[in-house]
């Protein structure tokens, strides 16, 4: 079994910083023009991609209300880092909006500074508006046992992390059998929606690599993954369509 689920991430076109120098690239490819965001939401969206990963941003916004314009129907996850709370909460309002994710570097945060209560004080008050809680980490190795450990535990239904087959952006040096086996143990016992980003090392493997490494990895239920070119839409998402159950 592997996953059945794709997600099309934002962090390309906002400009994330973990791309190096592509990151500027990417500035110059989308700050301003979300005709050119929009293009390639709408190619992943004729590639069967409908869940957007939504993260605050006015070039951001404005793709998403012209691919919606185009008759994609698609379904949204925001992303709250809780600095603006209120107003992403009212962005994510105007949408299709099924599930609110913590960011991860807020979630990290917390845990770090041991202030389990005020994540479980934003997961609560996500479900209470009649969204899906969910969370990042974006160090699992150190953060999945705190997490199965945590008080919020029952707070959320779904976790997103980093995974591929170097290891890059994870918390860990090679991502081999023994530290497959290591998350693959607490998945099993946390029994939360698996989603995995950072598939494709931002670019480093290339998608038949990072999907056949990952296509039966049987605790995960869905794929994040950033786009940059209608190009790379079309490679990667024919990869995973091809692997995925």
């Amino acid at each position: 079994m592997t996953f059945n689920e794709v997600i099309l991430g934002s962090s390309p076109f906002t400009f994330a910083p973990q791309f190096g120098h592509r990151t500027r690239l990417y500035e110059l490819d989308f700050k301003d023009q979300p005709d050119n965001i929009a293009e390639i939401m709408d190619k992943a969206y004729e590639l069967g991609v409908n869940e957007f990963l939504l993260k605050s941003s006015d070039d951001v916004e404005k793709a998403l209300d012209l691919s919606l314009s185009r008759g994609n129907d698609w379904s949204i996850i925001g992303v709250t880092n809780t600095d603006d709370y209120d107003s992403d909460m009212a962005l994510f309002e105007k949408y299709n909006t099924t599930m609110v994710m913590l960011d991860g570097f807020f979630v990290d945060k917390c845990i770090e500074d041991e202030d389990f209560n005020l994540v479980s004080k934003y997961l609560c008050d996500i479900r209470s508006r009649g969204y899906v809680p969910a969370i990042e980490t974006r160090i699992p190795f150190k953060h999945l046992p705190i997490i199965e450990e945590s008080s919020f535990i029952d707070d959320f239904d779904v976790i997103m992390f980093p995974l591929n087959f170097y290891g890059y952006m994870m918390d860990c040096n090679f991502l081999n059998k023994d530290n497959k086996n290591k998350i693959k143990d607490i998945m099993g016992r946390l029994d939360k929606k698996i989603i995995a980003n950072r598939t494709l090392a931002t670019g480093i493997l290339k998608p038949n690599e990072a999907y056949d490494f990952i296509k039966n990895i049987d605790y995960l239920d869905a794929v994040c993954v950033g786009l940059a070119k209608v190009s790379e839409a079309e490679e990667t998402l024919n990869v995973i369509n091809s692997v995925k159950s």
